[in-house]
């Protein structure tokens, strides 16, 4: 069975720690140089803090993103009731003075922080030079909108901040996955070397024994029907790679899990002697000397 060196955070991460526990048990014994335990350690490590660190930029990125949504609303609503105020000075349509305060083509108030921020500077500049218009119950002043500028100005400036150390933080995670990931390549290329194909030691270092047929399928199709008060016939579809099967039971309200009651070969079994009035659920798996594939849906009788 080919090695397959997952890809994502946490399975390689539960990766390292499986090959860490393995060499724990057998780095001495199979005289492993090329690779010890401590290089996995140094690497596991460079990607358990690294990817804490990427996750706290994450939500500290997402916090800033808000903050900017928050106040380039407040320029927003600001343009617009500045702009409700002057419209009996400057006329219900747009025209060419409407420029002066930032407007172009329509009276559309902006949502964009881009696009609200010269415009909440413009409104400042105008109500500096014409303070007499100003209406400070509305907020209309130019103290305001200089306030309103400043806070989204900053924050636009903290979030492109965040934004790039965010992407130099998400490098720095890959880079140790990779490097990781490398790693654990390098190791499997010397245990290739020391174990044999099926040699059961692969599976201490949370390997796939590469001798080994790849997991089978998952069972579909299955169907049980009850052929007496207290035994049932099962069928499914016969399941890619599979050698044999396992028939698995839960006793809802009886067992906690479920538990195997058959490893037929064939694609049919009878499961007797199960307990009367009692709802049964059932499922079955397909394994092969690569391990055991996925549970079947699970189907349910009810005896009598």
């Amino acid at each position: 069975m080919k090695q397959k060196i997952v890809k994502t955070v946490g399975a390689l991460t539960n990766l390292g720690a499986e090959v860490i526990g393995g060499l724990n048990l057998l780095e001495t014994d199979l005289h492993v140089v090329h690779i010890p335990k401590l290089k996995v350690e140094v690497d596991l490590l460079a990607l358990l803090t690294g990817n804490d660190a990427f996750q706290g930029s994450r939500l500290l990125l997402g916090e800033r993103r808000e903050t900017v949504r928050t106040l380039a609303k407040q320029g927003w609503e600001l343009i617009k009731v500045t702009r409700d105020v002057l419209k009996p000075r400057f006329g219900g349509q747009f025209s060419s003075v409407w420029e002066i305060l930032g407007f172009a083509g329509s009276l559309e108030a902006p949502t964009s922080p881009e696009e609200v921020k010269p415009m909440v500077r413009a409104i400042q500049v105008y109500m500096a030079a014409n303070p007499t218009l100003e209406v400070p119950s509305l907020g209309i002043t130019a103290a305001n909108a200089l306030s309103v500028y400043n806070d989204l100005n900053a924050a636009m400036i903290a979030l492109n901040l965040q934004e790039s150390t965010h992407g130099v933080l998400r490098d720095t995670r890959d880079g140790a996955m990779d490097a990781l990931a490398g790693t654990v390549r390098g190791l499997v290329d010397e245990l290739g070397l020391k174990l044999g194909p099926l040699d059961p030691r692969w599976k201490a270092f949370g390997l796939n024994m590469p001798g080994a047929d790849e997991t089978p399928d998952t069972v579909e199709g299955l169907k049980a029907m009850l052929i007496g008060p207290t035994a049932a016939a099962l069928k499914w579809a016969a399941a890619p790679r599979a050698e044999y099967y396992r028939v698995w039971i839960r006793v809802v309200g009886v067992d906690a899990e479920y538990r195997a009651v058959g490893s037929p070969a064939d694609i049919d079994f009878t499961i007797e002697n199960l307990p009367t009035n009692a709802t049964i659920d059932i499922i079955v798996t397909a394994v092969n000397n690569g391990g055991e594939g996925a549970r079947s849906e699970a189907v349910r009788i009810v005896t009598h």
